[in-house]
């Protein structure tokens, strides 16, 4: 499984409950839960668990059930080149990390769980070569609620999808001043209890 965010964790955890024992879960990042871990606003499990928990209280669950399995995990690992196999011949996953160094796994199965990315800042339109000052929301979410950094002090948002009410919200008990959260609809677009 590439990916040990909550698509990964889910997958390499219903293999194993549908009799797959030999599972390995490689993660680029130093620990498990994905983009869970910067979202620590509440909303998640309530389908799934039947109760509100926040993105690292959500990941945390799937955690905790991989650890109750067999299923190896790789954290800091990151996976370089999937090689087709052919001909019954297996799949080859190239990966590397500090303690394993340059590893080449074979295997049948692949699960592809490498979650989404936000798009970059030229797919949006920031003009210039070096916008200081202007972060994805996702990138600013992450300095805020992972890194412990302030992007800014005085905050404008561009969007009022989700997770721009969700960051104007966060910014301001982060004691930053919103000054607006500008969005190209006549209504909001983020679900109304952001």
């Amino acid at each position: 499984v590439v990916g040990g965010g909550p698509a990964g964790l889910a997958a390499a955890c219903k293999a194993w409950d549908e009799g797959v024992k030999n599972i390995l879960v490689l993660e680029r990042d130093k620990e498990l839960g994905g983009i869970l871990n910067q979202c620590i606003h509440n909303g998640f499990g309530l389908q799934r668990f039947k109760e509100e928990l926040t993105g690292p209280e959500y990941a945390g669950r799937y955690i905790d059930m991989l650890k109750a399995t067999g299923v190896q995990v790789k954290l800091d690992t990151m996976v370089l080149q999937v090689v087709p196999g052919g001909d019954g011949a297996p799949h080859q996953v190239h990966a590397i990390n500090g303690a394993d160094g340059y590893m080449v796994l074979e295997t049948k199965p692949i699960v592809l769980a490498m979650g989404c990315r936000e798009r970059t800042r030229g797919a949006i339109g920031i003009p210039g070569t070096r916008p200081a000052g202007v972060f994805t929301a996702g990138t600013a979410q992450r300095y805020v609620n992972m890194e412990g950094y302030m992007v800014a002090r005085r905050v404008l948002i561009l969007g009022s999808g989700d997770i721009g009410l969700i960051m104007a919200r966060r910014m301001t008990l982060e004691g930053a001043h919103v000054k607006a959260v500008y969005e190209v609809q006549s209504y909001p677009s983020g679900l109304p209890r952001n």
